[in-house]
């Protein structure tokens, strides 16, 4: 966990009445040794100080061993709310990782403003470090995060200077960072008023108005390095912070000598510290101008020299108002004898997740320049193709398809030379069931994306007939034999809908769409993430509903009906349709390329009575249309079953939904005839009747032949021949099976 160190200060004035305005001031002058005990610091956390927190020669070392984090409080009685604050750094070790903020503002409240972070990851120069700030981020990878363009060496002393201002009509508003300033140049910058002053934060913070800050506070975390900090300040000016004279830049990193191949390309490496550093390179004692195109940068610390055909001697002159210094003279070496492409990084073979980013790399010598070529070549295949990618790395979202071989070709003036092959094997999540993909749900208020963005891996039998929802998307439903989902490929037409019948493995994000789970292959290489197996495969029976438990509209309530049967195929039985809620009669005939609501009752409509709306689209499907055409087939007002699409939604008006996909779902002919046998096994009645494909059967039962009849089992699918046995028998009874 990470630790603050800030530091209290009870009593101030007798120690830093140097000028009116500064607010605090303190040179660290104390015996090496604890500093939590000096009376002036003090351990902000953990509350149960570990006493580690100590000042070696008058600099206070932070790094990932030390635990203690302390602090100093002033006291702003000026009316300012612009605050400025300095202190020097030495970093002796650099971070591992992207670590938290090491030093802020914070107020009596306890908020943090102006923090201040080591970044080793955005640098120019090999081994060097950044210093940035934010308003409220609190790591150095978080958005509100800048880092000072300057790239600063281990083992050298600079100054940072930071200040924070909550009004944002002042001239200088939010966080603001100088690195090594003189009094001139940061007199410029606050009359400017714009440079380095980076916006809010407003995913962790908004701007806090009128902020009395009061304290200033230095930390430690794990990876952060080791930092000496010393000489800390505080005021309410520029003139209150001691700024570090002007001295002549020394350099911290020299410009290396090297060789290399004519025809390639080098960059040189230089940084010297000091005040404003201006840089000019030189090569053999001459000054060298940028072209911008073999010379680029000859007044930056980092030169490009490319395509070199000669050898040379580069040095760089460092300049600041004290003067100037030159770099050590890095002896550049050419070697003009034309040299084949040879590797010095060959590709690495890649087993991968389906969908996660994969980079071959490569790199290789020789007489340049040299390009690149990649090549694949598929497992059926014996052929490689020509990818059309060049450069040294080949970036791509793992994909079935991209499991193969992989070569690179350099090619350079001396003629071509192919890398080993390497072999990229792309493998999916592994395959779960629908119910354990509804186990993910944790919102069903709202549409949100699940775990995330995780892919998840499910196979199913699509159940319904053509595209559901719209011509603009693929909209289909699969189902197991655990549960049902929504498959939605945004982005596709319904031309992409798969048949019904089809086994289809899906592969992609999942959403919640207020409790409803929704398979989402609509973005980046998912787009491709639904697999047709194999055709023509039996659809699963569909599962009888009651009206009434459906529109209650509470998973609580709907139990296994709301979640075991949401978007799985069902059966409505004896439905009267309406035209309306309120009970509109029904006419005409279903449009053409449009949709139509239907309301469904269990018996003639009656004020009060539940119901469920049935949504009908009759969208032209080019894969499917002879089976799901509604054009101009009229709308009954009478269905002795509706098979369809169960959906069902929480936190909804009218969540309940159903979907017959085509015509043929409104059975309105009446079933045809049968009769039912009767035979006793010790006592117990069993019942046989002949049954019909898709068609449900109810048994019924009386002790007199008028009735009244109670339902005792059903509504119940079978595939040939119906049985029911009543193992209470007690007492007598008359029996009738129905249809539905």
């Amino acid at each position: 966990m990470k630790k603050l160190l800030f530091c209290v200060l009870p009593i101030l004035l007798a120690a830093v009445s140097v000028k009116a305005t500064v607010l605090f001031s303190d040179s660290l002058n104390y015996p090496n040794g604890l500093i939590e005990t000096d009376g002036l610091w003090y351990c902000y956390s953990p509350a149960t100080p570990a006493q580690d927190a100590f000042v070696t020669n008058d600099l206070l070392i932070l790094n990932s061993t030390h635990s203690d984090a302390v602090a100093v409080n002033f006291t702003n009685t000026t009316g300012s709310t612009l605050l400025y604050a300095s202190f020097t750094i030495n970093v002796s070790a650099l971070p591992t990782t992207a670590g938290g903020y090491f030093c802020v503002f914070r107020d009596a409240t306890n908020n943090s403003v102006s923090k201040i972070f080591i970044d080793a990851s955005q640098t120019v120069v090999p081994n060097t470090y950044r210093i940035g700030i934010a308003n409220f981020a609190t790591s150095s990878t978080a958005s509100g995060e800048t880092n000072f363009p300057m790239d600063l060496a281990t083992g050298v002393t600079y100054q940072v200077v930071f200040a924070y201002d909550p009004n944002t009509s002042d001239p200088l508003p939010n966080a603001t960072l100088w690195i090594n300033p003189s009094t001139a140049d940061l007199g410029t910058i606050f009359g400017a008023g714009a440079n380095y002053v980076f916006p809010t934060d407003t995913s962790t913070n908004t701007v806090l108005q009128n902020i009395n800050i009061t304290s200033i506070g230095f930390s430690q975390y794990a990876n952060q390095g080791v930092a000496a900090i010393g000489n800390v300040q505080v005021g309410t000016t520029p003139d209150d912070i001691s700024l570090t004279p002007p001295a002549l830049p020394v350099f911290s990193t020299q410009p290396q000598s090297t060789s290399l191949y004519s025809g390639n390309n080098i960059k040189l490496f230089s940084l010297a510290s000091g005040i404003d550093v201006a840089y000019q390179w030189l090569s053999n004692n001459v000054p060298l101008v940028d072209d911008g195109v073999n010379i680029i940068g000859s007044q930056n610390n980092v030169i490009s020299l490319n395509s070199l055909q000669g050898s040379g001697n580069f040095s760089v002159v460092a300049s600041d108002s004290a003067g100037s210094v030159t770099s050590a003279v890095a002896v550049v070496s050419v070697i003009t004898t034309p040299t084949l492409p040879f590797f010095t990084i060959q590709p690495q073979g890649v087993t991968n997740s389906l969908f996660s980013p994969i980079t071959l790399s490569a790199l290789a010598n020789g007489t340049g320049p040299i390009t690149y070529e990649w090549y694949f070549e598929a497992p059926a295949s014996s052929t490689f193709t020509d990818l059309g990618v060049s450069g040294t790395n080949y970036t791509f979202s793992g994909g079935y398809a991209n499991s193969g071989s992989y070569y690179v070709k350099a090619t350079g003036p001396a003629g071509s030379t192919p890398s080993a092959i390497v072999q990229v094997l792309v493998i999916p999540p592994p395959l779960i069931s629908i119910h354990d993909l509804k186990l993910n749900i944790t919102n069903v208020n709202s549409s949100v994306t699940i775990n995330g963005g995780q892919i998840f891996n499910v196979e199913g039998v699509v159940t319904s007939f053509g595209d559901v929802l719209s011509t603009g998307t693929s909209e289909f439903y699969i189902q197991d034999g655990t549960g049902a989902c929504l498959v939605y490929r945004g982005g596709f037409t319904a031309s992409n809908t798969p048949p019904v019948g089809t086994l289809v493995q899906v592969i992609s994000p999942a959403q919640s769409y207020y409790g409803e789970i929704e398979m989402d292959p609509t973005s980046g290489a998912a787009t491709n993430a639904v697999l047709l197996l194999s055709y023509n495969n039996p659809l699963p029976a569909p599962v009888p509903l009651n009206i009434g438990q459906m529109a209650t509209n509470d998973p609580a309530v709907l139990g296994s009906y709301g979640w075991l049967y949401q978007n799985a195929l069902t059966t409505l039985t004896n439905v009267y349709l309406y035209s309306s809620a309120t009970g509109a009669a029904v006419s005409g005939n279903f449009p053409t390329n449009s949709s139509k609501t239907l309301y469904a009752f269990q018996s003639p409509y009656s004020a009060g009575q539940p119901y469920i709306p049935i949504y009908v689209y009759t969208y032209t499907n080019a894969l499917n249309k002879s089976n799901t055409n509604y054009f101009g087939k009229p709308i009954p007002s009478f269905c002795y079953q509706i098979n369809g699409i169960n959906g069902v939604y929480s936190a909804l008006v009218n969540g309940e939904r159903f979907y017959p996909t085509r015509y043929a779902d409104f059975v309105t002919t009446p079933p045809a005839p049968f009769s039912s046998t009767l035979a006793l096994t010790n006592g117990t009645p069993t019942l046989s009747w002949p049954t019909v494909t898709g068609s449900t059967y109810s048994i019924y039962s009386a002790t007199n032949l008028l009735g009244p009849w109670t339902q005792i089992f059903g509504l119940g699918y079978y595939p040939s021949i119906g049985s029911y046995t009543d193992t209470n028998a007690s007492p007598a009874k008359f029996y009738r099976v129905s249809t539905p």
